[in-house]
């Protein structure tokens, strides 16, 4: 019996060590577990606050200025200048209305093109959006990615007026056909805080008078406004006169307040109808205009683009079309072309500092340079080159690429163009290509005398003289302009050739370098498309250029026409870059 209980014991302490190993095992694990996830959670909360104080330390380095103005126009010019040592990446900009408090801050996303601000740099971060700002007081807010914040104030036209009635004027068609109706339109808002009564406008005051052949009373002859409220008023008048005149119209606006039956009296406004004749411009008394591209009296551009632009030893084709569209000459004296990488080094040379620039067009003297390694530029303020009316005017050159600091690749290089006229100085953007520094191709497109020729002098941007009606010939020319064998553009790249409407029976007369025929494509507008596939390695030492020879029937018109022939080109290179060159052909059909 003693030797029975002894042995229970025994057997109870067995299981009691063996339970407190189990917990005391439990009981680590659990130590550890915690342990493992207060390290975690530290390791995080240092991760963190690394990242935060990284950004908090380029956010400290970044170093910007603004400056908010307007043009004639009232389109917002929102400049920013990067005087840090990193580059800036503006995310938005927030507008508000000191005027009218009513009215929300509205944000506006800043496109991509224009939202790098390389270091030491002056970009407008708004140059392809244009704002119309209403003449009143406005504070303007630039936000960084990084959360810097800079505030301008910008006053427009003359701002509102004291009382709280605010009127703009503005006329319809700006150029009116002699005898036709101009219709006047006057904009008034209340940008004060009471309720005004009866607001109506003044006496319309024309300038010369005389030029009135008819008019009508306005519509609607007053109304009530509460505060922020806007009401539009217009008249139609007829008026005469000399082809060229200016007709200005001038008005104000005027009003109650509810409070204290003060007169309000608005700002006065005015505007500007310019008088034509039917004969002044093409059918219907318009202004000449480049089909697919909407014409004002101002020069347009139509850029020529190498991509990539590669080998360092080799020049790439650039240029610029200007189309003059009004009936009197234009006076060309300088234009540029303008290349930088969004947020890259300051160091990159888009083109080199000695481009060696090759004269293309205009012939003659060679006038061309790189004044800086951003910049290609056409100057002869002596002898400006004279475009006739309704005309076009090629402006070509090859030049020496440059170098880019730190790597060997951009894969974006933003272009823009700018010409200086008779008319005034205008620019042009939303253009890009690409960079390899070193031996890489040098892909170009352009119109051509000659099949598969990369001569100087058969390189071509625009066609002339061409008869209404008649049967034209086009060379579309795909082309690696480097001369190393080494690199080269992949089979199976494509050229893609896109004709304007008004063009027809188009036919492919030959391919060379391409798969079978290139197809042929109408679309519904009377556009056609032609799409040609390359055999062969392009830019080897077989083969450097290949040619889509194409016939084209031009518009049967009356008055002179301009039209924009756009050709691209895509595929990739042995270093798999892709390829993406530009030409904006411009065509000019001459009425008799």
């Amino acid at each position: 019996m003693t030797l029975g209980r002894t042995l229970s014991s025994n057997s109870r302490r067995g299981i009691s060590s063996v339970v407190g190993a189990l917990i005391f095992t439990v009981l680590m694990i659990a130590g550890f577990s915690a342990m493992s996830l207060a390290l975690d959670s530290q390791t995080d909360i240092v991760n963190t606050q690394r990242v935060v104080a990284d950004t908090e330390l380029k956010k400290q380095q970044e170093q910007f200025g603004i400056a908010v103005s307007t043009d004639a126009n009232n389109i917002l010019n929102v400049s920013v200048d990067n005087n840090g040592q990193n580059p800036v990446e503006i995310s938005r900009v927030w507008i508000t209305n000191k005027t009218l408090a009513t009215q929300p801050a509205k944000p506006f996303s800043v496109n991509s093109n224009d939202a790098f601000v390389p270091t030491g740099f002056t970009s407008n971060v708004l140059s392809t959006l244009p704002l119309y700002m209403i003449p009143d007081t406005y504070d303007v807010k630039v936000i960084s990615t990084l959360g810097t914040v800079r505030i301008a104030e910008v006053t427009v036209g003359s701002g509102p007026s004291s009382g709280g009635l605010r009127a703009e004027l503005v006329t319809d068609p700006p150029d009116v056909i002699i005898g036709q109706n101009v219709t006047v339109a006057m904009l008034v808002t209340n940008t004060g805080s009471s309720t005004i009564e009866n607001v109506a406008p003044g006496t319309l005051t024309v300038t010369p008078s005389l030029a009135v052949l008819a008019s009508s009373l306005p519509i609607p002859v007053s109304t009530d406004l509460t505060p922020g409220e806007s009401v539009l008023f217009s008249w139609d008048y007829t008026i005469s006169g000399t082809s060229g005149d200016d007709v200005t119209f001038s008005s104000h606006a005027s009003g109650t307040k509810i409070e204290d039956l003060t007169v309000i009296t608005s700002n006065t406004v005015s505007d500007v109808s310019t008088l034509r004749l039917p004969t002044d411009g093409s059918t219907g008394g318009t202004n000449p205009n480049i089909v697919n591209d909407d014409l004002l009296a101002r020069p347009k551009l139509f850029l020529m683009i190498p991509s990539p632009q590669g080998d360092s030893n080799q020049k790439a084709l650039w240029g610029i079309n200007v189309a003059n569209p009004v009936n009197a000459p234009m006076k060309v004296s300088k234009l540029a072309i303008t290349a930088f990488a969004p947020g890259a080094n300051n160091n990159d040379k888009i083109f080199a500092a000695s481009c060696v620039a090759d004269n293309i067009f205009p012939t003659g003297v060679n006038h061309w340079s790189c004044p800086s390694e951003n910049v290609i530029m056409w100057q002869d303020f002596a002898n400006p080159i004279v475009i006739a009316p309704n005309s076009t005017q090629p402006f070509l050159v090859k030049i020496l690429p440059g170098t880019i600091a730190g790597q060997n690749i951009l894969e974006t290089v933003v272009v823009q163009a700018s010409v200086f006229t008779t008319v005034g100085s205008f620019g042009k953007s939303g253009y890009q290509t690409t960079m390899w520094d070193g031996t890489e191709v040098i892909g170009n497109v352009y119109l051509s005398n000659v099949v598969d020729s990369r001569n100087d002098n058969d390189m071509q941007s625009v066609r002339t003289g061409i008869v209404p009606g008649s049967t034209q010939i086009f060379n579309i020319v795909f082309a690696d302009l480097d001369t190393v064998n080494t690199t080269w553009i992949k089979s199976g790249g494509q050229l893609i050739i896109n004709i304007p409407k008004g063009w027809t029976d188009i036919q492919i007369v030959n391919n060379y370098g391409f798969v079978n025929s290139p197809s042929v494509t109408t679309f519904g507008d009377g556009s056609t498309q032609i799409i040609g596939v390359t055999s062969s390695n392009l830019g080897d030492a077989l083969n450097q250029a290949d040619t889509i020879q194409f016939s084209a029937k031009a518009p049967n018109i009356t008055n002179d026409q301009m039209y924009v022939m756009y050709v691209l080109a895509q595929g990739q290179s042995t270093n798999n870059f892709s390829i993406g060159p530009l030409a904006e052909i411009v065509l000019q059909v001459d009425a008799p």
